[in-house]
């Protein structure tokens, strides 16, 4: 069974524990719910009030699920990993902490690389005749290693406006087209840490990304190649909208996009959920450090 994304969005709910269940609470309404604690991914919280205690968070995580803390605009402010019982956390950290540089570059650019493809056949799946598809691959296929011509901000500003429009801007804090995508980075986000801890990873040591605010930027590094499939459900979802000038994050909506999770992908072991395939890529990465080679193994997204 495929894991749930849970949100808490309104203020007044208490969660508990109940025999190996998530209890949620509101007596204001008259609201309760129960949720198998091995079946969260996430718990996301974008209330500004909700009680929990620390054993709440503690049994998330043991039982492999992780905990969102939203900011504004669905922005994350903190998240929870999931690292107990893992058995070779040790030694997968030093040889992470042990890559060479080169690897790592060499590692980016493949990212990269298939960071644009992947944006190249979301456009080509709704706008296959668009003129901008041979310009996403030629800057794919040209990518240096550590991508130091920049290709992957280059490629985002062609394939933005190409499928949500030449007026379009990609901005974390706006409240247009960007809340969505902003909510299901979260939901993506929520996927690959999971996937990070579960391989024994240090999310804090990074290929590419290194801001002194970001706590977790390998989460950032890994995500990159399939935020193309974010996009491709919030595409999906506006066309279902009457009115785009004014975009509302529905629970329908969100309740839509959240089904992320489960969008099937090509692997060497057949048709799996995106969360699957994205576990089996970060195990790749691990492989890469074991070998101290290239070896990234990426799901097909279309």
């Amino acid at each position: 069974m495929d894991r749930q994304i849970i949100e808490i969005q309104n203020d007044g709910f208490n969660l508990s524990l109940h025999r190996g269940f998530l209890l949620i609470e509101n007596k204001e309404i008259n609201l309760k719910q129960q949720v198998p604690l091995d079946n969260i991914l996430a718990l996301v919280l974008s209330a500004n009030n909700v009680m929990l205690s620390k054993n709440i968070v503690n049994a998330v995580c043991e039982q492999g699920g992780n905990i969102i803390f939203c900011g504004k605009n669905y922005i994350p402010a903190a998240i929870t990993l999931p690292y107990a019982g893992h058995w070779l956390i040790a030694p997968r950290i030093r040889q992470q902490i042990n890559c060479s540089k080169p690897l790592q570059k060499n590692l980016w650019k493949s990212i990269v690389q298939h960071k644009i493809l992947n944006q190249a056949a979301v456009l080509n799946y709704f706008f296959p005749q668009h003129s901008n598809l041979e310009r996403l691959k030629n800057l794919a296929n040209n990518t240096l290693s550590n991508d130091v011509g920049n290709n992957e901000g280059i490629a985002a500003s062609i394939y933005f406006k190409s499928l949500f429009g030449k007026h379009f801007v990609r901005d974390r804090l706006g409240d247009d087209v960007n809340l969505l995508l902003n909510y299901t980075y979260i939901v993506l986000r929520a996927i690959v840490a999971r996937a990070v801890a579960g391989n024994g990873l240090l999310p804090q040591l990074s290929l590419k990304h290194c801001s002194a605010a970001n706590p977790i930027p390998l989460v950032d590094d890994l995500i990159e190649p399939f935020r193309a499939v974010a996009d491709k459900f919030v595409f999906e979802e506006l066309n279902k909208l009457i009115n785009i000038d004014h975009i509302e994050l529905t629970p329908a909506i969100k309740r839509s996009l959240t089904q992320i999770i489960s969008y099937p992908v090509q692997t060497n072991k057949g048709t799996v959920s995106l969360s699957d395939g994205i576990y089996d890529f970060v195990a790749s990465l691990v492989k890469c450090f074991e070998a101290k080679k290239l070896c990234l193994e990426y799901p097909k997204i279309l």
